[in-house]
């Protein structure tokens, strides 16, 4: 369901996020910031939690973390460029063609 609707915005506001959702009409630009702002988790839930009992006294999460992980490359197996790869054959020609 579409709704027509008119809104005075910030012109330099609008063009930023027209570029950064990478469009190209300011209505595209709304349509893609509401769906960002929808699609964002809401803990007002989790938010009303507190002080009922559900939640240790003591919790917190940020300690149970511990150090970032980081993704690492595995080392290669070869240590440098194999020798068929270094070095090139001439290239042979043939006698009866001129070079």
């Amino acid at each position: 369901m579409n709704v027509r609707t008119n809104i005075v915005l910030d012109e330099e506001l609008v063009a930023r996020a027209m570029t950064r959702a990478g469009v190209t009409t300011k209505k595209a630009a709304v349509e893609a910031a509401l769906r960002a702002y929808v699609r964002a988790p809401d803990y007002s839930g989790l938010l009303a939690l507190a002080g009922t009992g559900a939640i240790a006294e003591g919790y917190d999460p940020k300690s149970l973390a511990g150090p970032a992980r980081l993704v690492s490359e595995p080392a290669p197996s070869y240590v440098g460029i194999p020798k068929s790869l270094a070095t090139r054959k001439p290239v042979r020609r043939r006698k009866d063609r001129p070079a």
